[in-house]
């Protein structure tokens, strides 16, 4: 006979089991994960032999992510999270506070900072995060969160570092609140201070800048880093490819620093 302490220790099993929380709710790629990068359109083929592809939010069809989820492969969708683009569907609303709009992008005239520090951007980007759920993204990709960087973004108090840090730990607890993953773009020298909430890190042009090493600790926390270099930038495959500190790193190639089109080189095999 099964005695009533039996039961109840049983019951006390149960209840635990199933109030447990899971670890994460969202999508988290491991180190190593291959991945291609089209913000332009057309998107291309959808059958390479990659993981993820990372698309513009915005611009990239329905279709496409629909296809790609019934491959079993994962979509990050790009927006730019720290700056004003013009014909994007919320830049009117953007335009309308213009306190949070500061100086222009560096090559970029049209594309200005904004003030990542109030409350009326991050809204408009929860928003965008919402529209990424929506659409059925796996994660978000939110560039350009930098202006620290390229000078403070043109405001009368500066955009800091920690600013930043700040930002994109507001977005990343509403983002995996609504069950999606996010990453760093670029922006080294928050590394160390975000790699412990952010899922990987994409970033562009380590080996021409010399600079691979500082996004390391991603892959030493069993995280991505995406990485990008430029073939009319930096022509060097193998160095592309392999140079210092790129171990473990998901790396593509891309003609030219001016877009992100389909076409896509991928790595050879390392030469002896």
């Amino acid at each position: 006979m099964i005695s009533l302490v039996s039961v109840a220790l049983l019951a006390m099993s149960l209840i635990s089991s199933s109030a447990a929380v899971p670890t994460s709710s969202w999508w988290q790629p491991a180190a190593g994960t291959t991945w291609q990068c089209v913000l332009d359109q057309p998107v291309g083929s959808l059958t390479l032999p990659v993981q993820v592809y990372d698309f513009d939010l915005f611009d990239t069809p329905q279709s496409s992510i629909d296809t790609l989820h019934a491959a079993g492969k994962q979509v990050i969708c790009y927006f730019s999270g720290g700056t004003y683009e013009p014909g994007r569907p919320d830049s009117d609303t953007i335009l309308s506070d213009s306190a949070a709009v500061g100086a222009a992008l560096d090559g970029w005239p049209d594309e200005k900072w904004l003030d990542i520090r109030t409350d009326f951007i991050v809204n408009i980007m929860k928003a965008r995060i919402d529209t990424a759920a929506s659409k059925g993204c796996d994660g978000v990709d939110p560039d350009n969160v930098d202006g620290y960087d390229n000078g403070g973004g043109g405001f009368s108090e500066n955009l800091t570092s920690t600013d930043s840090v700040t930002y994109l730990r507001k977005l990343a607890d509403y983002a995996h609140s609504k069950g999606l993953a996010i990453g760093l773009k670029n922006a080294g020298a928050i590394v160390d201070s975000t790699v412990s909430f952010l899922d990987w890190s994409v970033n562009e042009q380590c080996i021409e800048f010399e600079e691979c090493d500082v996004f390391a600790p991603f892959i030493e926390a069993g995280k991505p880093v995406f990485h990008i270099e430029y073939l009319n930038q930096s022509p060097d495959v193998q160095k592309d490819c392999y140079g210092p500190g790129t171990s473990g790193f998901s790396t593509i190639l891309k003609p030219d620093e001016s877009d992100l089109p389909a076409t896509v080189q991928f790595c050879p095999p390392k030469s002896s």
